[in-house]
């Protein structure tokens, strides 16, 4: 049976730098695809007929595959996703969406829009308020069909947690951006285990907006204390779920590292 890798793409979250590392493994082996705009999705039925049709793939990456995996008697995903601690990734996407002019209503406020006065607007904003509230449990909780349970409330977007938990319970390669080469260095040591040689040059990091100064802990620490407090306080109620679900995978990598 073929094993094949399914990079669950997050923005964001160091698929770039991650899909570097797989073609540098896999070469023409690794497809790398989207479909024409951003809102399309591609179900776990149109991806098993993506993988079906081209037989030598070794690895499929995309921005709009959703979990849980295809099944199939041909062939075996291993899939693979990265989180980020959810108020470093809004930080994130406000610098990238500031210095890229691409056309989005987002990048246009965020480069009119201090950082306090982007979260500020976002959070009370129906449309934006998706980008900055949890939108990893949003990403990763839908049920196979395309469905996602979504529920709006003020100041706040509501998904389906523990779908999302049941989902990254099966993704095999899971990790963080926020320790992305100790987590690399475990999946390749998990792939070698199945049989797949993933050694590659040092982790390059790519399309990063920030380098990194200090542990994680510290950097969402100053990053909340730099807000008006009224403002950091909606801002955390506004992730909770998303927090919940980067500890839920913390705890599962930190369970498969135990002896």
């Amino acid at each position: 049976m073929r094993t094949v890798i399914c990079h669950y793409h997050i923005y964001k979250n160091s698929g770039t730098s991650f899909d570097a590392a797989l073609h540098q493994v896999f070469g023409a082996a690794h497809l790398s695809f989207d479909g024409p705009f951003p809102y399309f999705g591609i179900d776990r039925t149109q991806l098993d007929r993506i993988i079906c049709r081209n037989p030598a793939g070794r690895a499929f990456s995309s921005h709009q595959i959703r979990l849980p995996a295809p099944a199939s008697l041909d062939y075996r995903v291993l899939a693979a996703t990265f989180l980020r601690n959810p108020f470093l990734r809004v930080a994130s996407i406000w610098r990238f969406k500031r210095g890229h002019e691409d056309g989005t209503r987002t990048s246009d406020l965020a480069r009119r829009m201090d950082f306090a006065e982007w979260l500020d607007h976002a959070l009370s904003d129906p449309q934006e308020i998706t980008h900055v509230s949890n939108a990893q449990t949003r990403i990763l909780g839908e049920d196979g069909t395309g469905r996602t349970l979504m529920r709006r409330s003020a100041g706040r977007m509501e998904y389906d947690l523990e779908q999302a938990r049941a989902n990254l319970r099966n993704v095999a390669l899971l990790g963080r951006t926020d320790h992305y080469e100790a987590d690399l260095a475990r999946m390749t040591r998990r792939l070698k285990a199945e049989g797949i040689d993933f050694s590659t040059p040092a982790p390059l990091r790519l399309n990063v907006t920030e380098a990194s100064a200090g542990p994680p802990e510290d950097r969402v620490r100053a990053l909340l204390a730099a807000l008006p407090e009224a403002l950091a306080a909606r801002f955390v109620a506004a992730n909770d779920q998303d927090v919940a679900l980067y500890d839920h995978a913390t705890r599962l990598i930190e369970a498969e590292d135990r002896p």
